[in-house]
């Protein structure tokens, strides 16, 4: 299963590699940001056909809204995620816990991307199910937990097809 991971790199770093280790060695397939190769085109013409070729989507809110494409006042994950949406991949959630220690150098401090931050992060619970995380492996643990759920339903609903 190919599952593309979505979020801020700057602060979500070593959640993310910590995720990769997990998902890969439980036999997923990671898919992010960290496996595009150089390339002529913008970032986002490279994300968000990646899309495209993932199983199930995976969304990280931190405590950043993350960078923009020029011209743009959207971030590339809330980009991701709309995009993950139109091609209605299942989608895990995760947002960090309000109680979670984290460096004071990765809290927004932009008010207007803290208002973008706060009204994406609103809808993200809003449309789905959220698990909130505290740290790196609780956040791994809670994606693979999420994903063998998700699996059990898959093959729940096939087998009650063919009864």
């Amino acid at each position: 299963m190919r599952v593309f991971v979505s979020s801020t790199f700057r602060d979500l770093a070593e959640h993310r590699e910590v995720l990769r280790l997990a998902l890969e060695s439980s036999g997923y397939q990671f898919r992010g940001m960290e496996h595009f190769a150089a390339d002529d085109r913008a970032p986002l013409e490279v994300a968000l056909p990646a899309l495209a070729n993932c199983d199930v989507y995976v969304l990280i809110i931190g405590d950043l809204y993350g960078s923009t494409p020029p011209g743009r006042v959207i971030s590339y994950t809330e980009l991701e995620y709309r995009r993950a949406q139109e091609l209605e991949l299942p989608t895990m959630a995760m947002v960090l816990a309000d109680d979670a220690q984290i460096n004071r150098l990765h809290v927004e401090r932009d008010p207007a991307k803290r208002m973008r931050l706060d009204r994406f992060r609103a809808a993200v619970l809003r449309e789905h199910t959220v698990q909130r995380f505290r740290d790196t492996n609780e956040a791994a643990w809670k994606v693979l937990a999420a994903l063998r759920m998700y699996e059990t339903r898959l093959r729940e609903d096939a087998e009650g097809a063919e009864q």
